[in-house]
């Protein structure tokens, strides 16, 4: 039983239910892109090959791959769910994260609700989420089941900003996956903001003609 599985394996035990849902995000301090929220169910039984999965930054890109699919093939539920660049620009970039927490939450969650407990990665709680919930710091290198939903965030988010790349040409998206390297900051101001683009984030704030 890996530490992450007997973490859990307490938490369901002390809290008495069957099933673990991890929540956790990937992408909320780039320029680009959506923030992913991913929410993996986990129950009592756990397949032999999602015991590998740890936080997705300690994982290179060809396991975390593997491992994504063996998380979407073997575990109980898993769900997905974004703020766009226009959501982030609406409210902000908290906000928004947490409101797509709160929907990947409710997908991955089992009837009845009184069954699952909501593991979230950090130390903010979900707010207007009807489930139970335990916010745990780090959790995505404690939790079996956030280090689950922490691979899958990943994933589909570099999926998705190599499509961006492909769509926004020479901003190098698919390299920097949106983050504020010395490149991405020579591209903006060669080429000005893309669509893909945060405009309340800052240095692109400043690019942002009125």
């Amino acid at each position: 039983m890996s530490a992450g599985q007997k973490f859990d394996a307490t938490l369901r035990a002390s809290r008495r239910v069957a099933w673990l849902v991890g929540v956790d995000e990937a992408g909320r301090g780039p320029w680009a892109g959506p923030v992913v929220v991913a929410a993996v169910r986990l129950g009592r039984t756990v397949h032999s090959e999602l015991l590998a999965a740890r936080d997705s930054k300690l994982l290179s890109p060809a396991r975390r791959e593997a491992l994504f699919l063996a998380i979407r093939a073997r575990a109980a539920a898993v769900a997905v769910a974004w703020a766009t660049p226009r959501q982030i620009e609406a409210s902000d970039i908290l906000a928004a994260t947490l409101a797509a927490m709160r929907r990947a939450a409710r997908r991955a969650a089992p009837p009845p609700p009184a069954s699952c407990l909501v593991v979230v990665d950090g130390n903010r709680r979900i707010p207007g989420l009807v489930l139970r919930q335990l916010t745990v710091v780090e959790g995505d290198r404690i939790s079996l089941a956030v280090s689950c939903a922490s691979i899958v965030a990943k994933v589909v988010r570099d999926r998705w900003m190599r499509r961006l790349d492909r769509r926004y040409p020479g901003y190098g998206l698919a390299r920097h996956k949106g983050y504020g390297t010395a490149a991405h900051r020579e591209a903006l101001l060669l080429l000005g903001p893309a669509p893909a683009h945060r405009r309340t984030f800052r240095p692109v704030s400043q690019m942002v003609r009125p």
